[in-house]
């Protein structure tokens, strides 16, 4: 079952004699481990019996001319460890009423020994909890089919959709598996936040769950006792991101604002420009030749959108036909059309001239900024 699936059915059921966490996602792993463990101490288990194992120095991630000299002591040390796992799940805990055996990167152990795991999940030895972490598990083998929540239960902790899934066609841009996540992980600290705030938090953050996490921390302490956390709070608390100030420049070229455009172009030659070493430059050359680079990639996208739009096309049709992302169709669509096809080609020559004089001449980089932003909102 999926990650957010598990969080919800969890809470309340019995132990399972084995978990199996897999995906990609180390974040919601981890989240899933902490709950397993929680029951596991809720259910009279002790520190003293979580016993953790590493999988990752007995597979075969060998060089090839070190395979055949290493395979025999390859396979003594999995025989050793697949003992020694199973010597733990067998015997009766010393302390408390239950052990819970961890093996970390258990991909290996899990192929090799899936007859032997089938034997133990639907034996009578039921006292001790086995956590196995993989990266992958083919769905199609005796044993994923067995763990269906009775004998055995797997998590599935795979990267979460930051836009609606594909299958999703009908809902808002804001209403995606990551929002959903936020929603409830928000609940971790007290906290509510509906989705629409998750979705704004996402843009300022992006995608990396551990950041978020962070973000949502400093959030809770931030607004104290009130329950929520809103849109004004995280606007108040993170302000606006180098990456931001950026998308909002090609915002207003987008919609022809050039007064708007102009004044966050001066604002981001006097605060700096974050570059691709996460580095903040002040240097006027660098940040000009970033931003042409940058409005050069959006009027491509805008041109794109409105060829499309002008042939009748649809969302659908920009989906499939740009790079334009599910959640910014709307917002692209509508800057396309404060443009018209035979001024595009003048657009594109404007651009060109502002590459060359940034690297060629020496007039202030932050005027060819403000006449390239005339010349294309005009």
């Amino acid at each position: 079952m999926k990650f957010t699936e598990f969080t919800h059915k969890f809470k309340g059921k019995g132990k399972f004699s084995l978990y199996i966490i897999s995906g990609n996602e180390y974040f919601l792993k981890k989240q899933a481990l902490t709950e397993i463990k929680k029951h596991f101490f809720l259910e009279g288990g002790t520190e003293q019996g979580f016993i953790k194992f590493d999988n990752k120095d007995t597979g075969t991630n060998f060089l090839s001319e070190e395979i055949e000299k290493n395979s025999a002591k390859n396979a003594r040390s999995s025989t050793l460890l697949f003992n020694d796992i199973f010597d733990e799940i067998r015997t009766a805990p010393m302390f408390g009423k239950h052990k819970l055996i961890m093996v970390e990167n258990a991909d290996n152990f899990l192929n090799k020994y899936q007859d032997k795991l089938l034997e133990y999940i639907k034996g009578s030895f039921d006292v001790n909890y086995l956590v196995l972490e993989v990266s992958t598990i083919d769905k199609r083998t005796r044993l994923a089919k067995t763990l269906d929540s009775k004998h055995g239960i797997l998590v599935e902790c795979d990267k979460l959709y930051d836009s609606p899934a594909p299958w999703e066609t009908n809902k808002p841009e804001y209403d995606s598996e990551l929002t959903r996540w936020i929603v409830m992980h928000v609940k971790n600290y007290n906290k509510i936040m509906n989705l629409k705030s998750a979705f704004y938090l996402m843009e300022k953050t992006g995608n990396n769950l551990a950041i978020i996490d962070k973000q949502i921390d400093a959030l809770s302490i931030y607004v104290g006792d009130r329950k929520e956390i809103t849109i004004e709070d995280i606007q108040t608390l993170l302000g606006l991101s180098h990456r931001e100030k950026l998308y909002n420049l090609l915002d207003a070229i987008g919609m022809k604002d050039t007064i708007s455009a102009i004044r966050i172009s001066k604002n981001i030659f006097d605060v700096g420009m974050e570059n691709e070493r996460k580095n903040i430059t002040y240097d006027a050359k660098s940040i000009a030749i970033t931003m042409i680079t940058s409005i050069h990639r959006r009027m491509k996208d805008l041109w794109k959108v409105l060829r499309i739009l002008d042939k009748g096309g649809g969302k659908k049709d920009i989906l499939e036909r740009t790079s334009v992302k599910r959640p910014f169709i709307d917002k692209f669509s509508k800057q396309a059309l404060n443009f018209i096809e035979k001024e595009m080609p003048d657009k594109w020559k404007y651009m060109l001239e502002a590459d060359l004089l940034c690297k060629t001449s020496r007039l202030s980089p932050i005027l060819i900024i403000e006449q390239l932003i005339t010349k294309l909102c005009t």
